[in-house]
């Protein structure tokens, strides 16, 4: 942890030092007006540059008053840019001197542009304000050759990008990117941020989307999403570029991939695909995994890039277009071909509340898991008139699944002495489809303002099947010695689907005051069926039902919810308050042991929303709502159930519904004149009747878990995120502090067992933008965390240091290379984890254009990766190790294609040139 101290110190004197560098010569400011004098145009953007050289600009906005202010200012000669959208540039010249050090414009009036006049073609400054939208001009902001729209991001200021891809932008979550205004490949980011050039883009605009209910209503709803739209250069509209990627290496490792974008006015076409061994995957998760089917051998093996060997095959096409001025569509396809290799060790310490003894459980484990899967996403959009619209999205997903487990577990005492041991090997296949999710909306926009009605139908289904053998060997030490063995054959089926229909209807009631009234009807059956047969020696076939080993049962639910919000919408805030009851009633009759449970609940699901704008980049929002949770199934059968004849489960069929109180409180600022984010948010929580565990421990190692409701649980974080640009290097730095404090508890042997668990974060991130042929991305960080219980406390801790390095030459050569390294401390022996992993590359430009790249590359050359994790619950404090990627060298060629047609064309570049739009011209030759 020291030497993160000393770095994080080294960095912060480095951009102390920076700042202070240069001494102050001049000053420039200036205030502007309208041509009426009437109106201050606050918000303008002023750009100021060097005579001699504009590649280094300094920006400003104006202030609320229509003020602006440089200072620092070295005796040369400058311009001075002001620009306001709908209004003419003004352009002004001026020296500073050692006679002449405090420059001020004075008044300056804005003139609103005419439609008559010609376009002055000006350079834009960086960023700009329009609206509720800050507007990053893509041309200002500087990446290495061959790089990704993620790298342009990073590069932004108040934008951060994590190493899984993870967008953060003025301190929130982005979810959704788009391109152009409409998704690309569904609501996937990392589809289009590493996927597409930077050289293709014209902006990058960051804004919080409103739902498509405010969208529809035209009344803000408080739900928001925080977005980033891709703009394309206006060349760059017409043609098809893309890239294609092939690279072979030691230890059997190669990665390929291809992705061809055509984009013809309003359509765009996409055609992505990736083949890989070394946990390259440039889509997310939901893409690349289909719902697993079956109770057995689905072990959630996900592929982390961090962990295990993952080979993938996967492949997707993308498609958009206006069929007409009413009619929007779009959709992809997926499909993906998915091996996971992950062999874990795990260390597993269980607290027994009121004795001073624990269990230790060691676990060897190995999961191989193929996945294929299909997904298929489509969205239209038909706008009948201004009143009447419809929207439909169907989502469905094919897959199969053949998970592989095999594990050999050693529980023993405290003092070390055995007291069962399991061997175990497990086999599955499962297949099946989802409809994830079909939505069908329609909308009615009554005169009145406000006044409309909408319908809301969705549907989910869910149709897996699978079989499979499960396999044992239990050796029990205490009480009694005792052998047990287990051959069995099961199959699972699983038939699921849920219909839910939600009326709306919404009435203006006074001045930006508007009422909506909900009803939802919810429909849910669900069938599963889950039979396992022991192994007949006699007849050398599984004939013999296990009722222990099986768990069949039919579940029908029926709920209806009515919901009033209240919303008032001014300039300054907007405030909604509702509140929703719902009266639930579900059987359940579990076909195994001819058992049947009834219910009958009745939830509650206030909501309170409000948001206060300070400014356009600046505001404060409260969010607070309660939901009750219903028991599961599971949770409510009186049946005993196990799938290893060590651990059994058995439900509750007292249990109560848990409620959840959650509040959020959060902060945002971005300033795009000095170009400093202020992020903070706080977030807390407290379930009352929570559905937790109570596990009875058992002599010989086993345990029985059944359900109780508990008081006591809640949790408290805050995040606080601040960032700013340095003039010299040019660079943004930013800073993250995180917390939070969490309370939980279960029962073991009929003893309260709370666990309290307190987390302590700091990361500092340093990314470069400069123009010469240097990059540089730096981040460190360390966690503390603080983990108490009754019987003992377990403080732990971790820091990284990351840094990027990337130098490039003119003639084409470029050097680059990636160090991690990551400390985990205060474990058991052999899951501490001291990480340096270096990745260095050579890479040399080809062909005329510089459109192809040679590059030779090695991962982790100091062959020292692993990956280490600690959980910690009520009772258990689990440290895993697990098998990663280590060391191999790679050679890659990239060949990059770009052929845009200029504006001024009548015919597309041919590809893809026989598709027709609405709108555009017709593609292929006559």
């Amino acid at each position: 942890m020291k030497s993160v101290f000393i770095a994080n110190a080294f960095l912060i004197c480095f951009c102390l030092q920076a700042i202070g560098q240069g001494k102050v010569t001049g000053t420039l400011k200036g205030r502007i007006v309208d041509t009426t004098g009437k109106q201050v145009m606050a918000d303008a953007s002023v750009t100021l540059t060097l005579a001699a050289d504009s590649t280094e600009p300094e920006f400003t906005i104006t202030d609320k008053t229509g003020s602006f202010y440089f200072k620092n200012l070295k005796a040369s000669n400058y311009h001075v840019v002001i620009s306001f959208e709908g209004y003419q540039a003004i352009v002004r010249r001026f020296s500073i001197t050692a006679d002449k050090m405090d420059i001020d414009l004075g008044l300056l009036y804005m003139q609103k542009q005419s439609d008559l006049l010609e376009e002055v073609i000006i350079q834009r400054p960086p960023i700009q304000v329009k609206k509720d939208t800050v507007e990053y001009n893509a041309s200002m902001f500087h990446t290495k050759p061959n790089a990704l729209a993620e790298d342009l991001l990073k590069k932004l200021p108040g934008v951060q990008v994590d190493k899984d891809g993870n967008i953060t932008a003025q301190g929130e979550k982005v979810t959704r990117v788009l391109v152009n205004g409409k998704r690309f490949f569904s609501d996937d980011p990392k589809l289009a941020t590493r996927n597409l050039p930077p050289d293709i883009i014209d902006k990058i605009q960051v804004f919080d989307d409103l739902s498509d209910q405010s969208k529809f209503t035209g009344f803000d709803d408080g739900n928001r999403v925080k977005t980033i739209n891709i703009t394309t250069k206006k060349d760059k509209k017409q043609g098809y570029f893309g890239k294609v990627v092939a690279g072979a290496g030691t230890n059997e490792t190669y990665d390929a991939s291809v992705n061809m974008h055509r984009f013809n006015g309003n359509q765009q076409i996409s055609l992505l695909g990736q083949a890989n061994d070394i946990n390259k995957q440039n889509f997310t998760v939901q893409d690349i995994l289909g719902t697993t089917g079956g109770r057995r051998g689905a072990n959630n093996i996900s592929g982390n890039s961090n962990t295990g060997i993952t080979t993938v095959w996967a492949g997707g096409f993308n498609y958009k277009d206006a069929w007409s001025p009413k009619t929007d569509a779009y959709g992809s396809y997926f499909f993906n071909s998915q091996h996971v290799s992950v062999d874990q060790q795990s260390h597993t310490q269980n607290t027994i509340p009121g004795t001073d003894s624990s269990t230790i459980n060691d676990q060897d484990q190995s999961n191989i898991q193929r996945t294929q899967n299909h997904r298929i996403f489509f969205n239209l959009e038909q706008r009948f008139d201004s009143s009447n619209s419809l929207i439909f999205r169907p989502n469905f997903t094919f897959q199969k699944t053949t998970p592989e487990t095999s594990s050999n577990t050693m529980t023993s005492d405290d003092k070390g002495a055995p007291i069962n041991n399991s061997t175990a090997h497990n086999t599955s296949t499962n297949s099946g489809y989802n409809i994830n999710g079909a939505n069908l909306q329609l909308r009615h926009k009554f005169a009145k303002r406000f006044r409309t009605i909408s319908l809301d139908l969705n549907l989910t289904a869910n149709v897996n099947d699978g079989d499979g053998y499960n396999k044992a060997l239990n050796i029990f030490y205490k009480p009694l010695s005792k052998i047990d063995t287990i051959n069995q054959y099961f199959t699972d089926s699983l038939h699921s689907v849920i219909f839910s229909p939600t009326l709306s209807y919404t009435e203006p009631i006074a001045k930006n005051q508007i009422l909506e009234f909900n009803y939802n009807y919810t429909y849910n059956r669900n069938n599963s069926i889950n039979n396992t047969f022991n192994f007949n020696e006699q007849a050398h076939d599984y004939l013999t039902f296990d009722s222990l080993f099986s768990n069949s049962y039919k579940f029908i639910s029926n709920a209806n919810r009515f919901s009033l919000n209240w919303r008032i919408q001014n300039p300054k805030y907007n405030l909604s308050i509702g509140s929703g009851i719902q009266f639930t009633d579900f059987s359940s009759l579990n076909t195994t042991k001819n058992v049947t449970v009834a219910q009958h609940y009745i939830n509650l699901t206030p909501t309170v929303n409000f948001q206060y704008t300070f400014s356009k980049t600046q505001h404060f929002r409260l969010n607070y709502s309660g939901r009750t949770g219903t028991p599961s199934v599971a949770q409510l059968q009186p049946i005993v159930t196990t799938s290893d004849s060590i651990n059994f489960q058995i439900g509750n069929p007292d249990l109560k519904p848990q409620f959840t109180h959650s509040l959020r409180m959060l902060y945002s600022s971005f300033d795009p004149g000095t170009q400093r984010v202020l992020f903070a948010t706080i977030n807390a929580s407290t379930i009352v009747n929570d559905i937790q565990n109570s596990i009875v421990q058992h002599p010989n190692g086993g345990t029985t878990t059944s359900y109780v409701n508990l008081n006591g649980t809640y949790n408290i974080s805050g995040y606080f995120n601040y960032g700013f640009p340095l003039k010299k290097p040019k660079s943004n730095l930013n800073f993250i502090t995180n917390a939070g404090y969490n309370q939980s508890q279960n029962l073991v042997n009929e003893v309260s067992n709370f666990t309290r668990n307190t987390t302590l974060g700091e990361t500092i991130s340093w990314t470069t933008n400069l123009r010469k042929n240097f990059d540089m991305n730096f981040s460190a960080g360390s966690t503390y965390n603080i983990a108490q219980s009754a019987k003992q406390n377990f403080n732990y801790f971790s820091y990284m240091f990351s840094t990027e390095l990337t130098g490039y030459t003119n003639n084409g050569w470029l050097i680059a290379a990636n160090f991690d390294y990551s400390y985990s401390g205060n474990r058991p022996p052999g899951y501490n984890a001291s990480v340096p992993l270096l990745s260095p590359s050579i890479a040399k430009q080809l062909f005329k254009k510089k459109n192809g790249e040679l590059r030779l590359s090695i991962f982790d050359l100091l062959n020292k990766n692993q990956a280490v994790n600690r959980t910690v619950t009520a009772n258990q404090i689990v440290d895993t190790r697990t098998n990663t990627l280590t060391r191999y060298v790679m050679l890659t060629f990239t060949y990059n294609l770009n052929n845009f047609a200029d504006p001024s064309q009548k015919r597309m570049p041919g590809m893809f040139n026989n598709f027709h739009r609405y709108g555009g011209m017709k593609g292929g030759a006559p």
